[in-house]
């Protein structure tokens, strides 16, 4: 286990908290971190195989930082793409959070991409209707989160950076971008409409669904 030599660095960890819960401007910086996030993933050892990225409906792609001394927290956001036709659909802002229990001292950053196996996984997540089950710090690759599925709804991968002492309980909520969303589509752009690419793609867009591609 590792921990900080000062309580400065948690608090630094603190405020980086506070301003990932306030989630990206802008659409385009969320595209950003996406592909930072994805190229982050990519790094792992067990990475997302060209076969579960082809089996895949859909994905998010998430950043988020954690810190705590004693009780701690998380926050963060990203996107999250469907498949559309063998392409992919317009980008849907989601944001993350949760408070923590445990001993815990320290801050880290975690990028997470999740692949999405069925329609009805994917629809539970955006729509906020999703809790993700906690992780034990310091784990890498993929989690699926029930080993006695055949095929699982959803494969994780996570790869973190930092410093973080202790096993954090609880679970990270998620939520739509209700703001971010709007202000990129306009109010009247549900959900459906942008995963299912029946709206303008923002610039930035490509640049990740090539990235995504290039996997297959």
């Amino acid at each position: 286990m590792c921990t900080l030599s000062t309580s400065l660095r948690s608090l630094l960890a603190f405020a980086l908290l506070s301003l990932a819960a306030c989630g990206a401007p802008s659409m385009d910086e969320r595209l950003t971190q996406a592909r930072l996030s994805l190229a982050q993933v990519n790094t792992l050892p067990a990475h997302p195989s060209p076969e579960q990225m082809k089996a895949a409906k859909g994905i998010a792609l998430l950043s988020i930082v954690q810190g705590g001394a004693g009780l701690g927290g998380e926050g963060g956001g990203g996107v999250v793409l469907q498949r559309v036709n063998g392409g992919w659909g317009a980008p849907y802002g989601v944001d993350v959070g949760a408070g923590t229990i445990g001993v815990q001292l320290g801050g880290q950053g975690k990028d997470v991409m999740i692949l999405f196996n069925d329609d009805a996984a994917l629809k539970q997540f955006v729509s906020g209707g999703m809790k993700l089950q906690a992780i034990g710090e310091g784990t890498f690759g993929a989690a699926t989160g029930n080993t006695l599925e055949k095929k699982p709804s959803m494969v994780r991968f996570v790869k973190c950076q930092g410093v973080f002492g202790g096993l954090e309980l609880g679970g990270l909520n998620v939520s739509p971008s209700n703001n971010l969303n709007a202000a990129t589509y306009g109010s009247k752009a549900d959900s459906d409409a942008i995963l299912s690419g029946k709206v303008k793609q923002p610039e930035g867009t490509s640049r990740l669904t090539r990235m995504l591609d290039a996997m297959d």
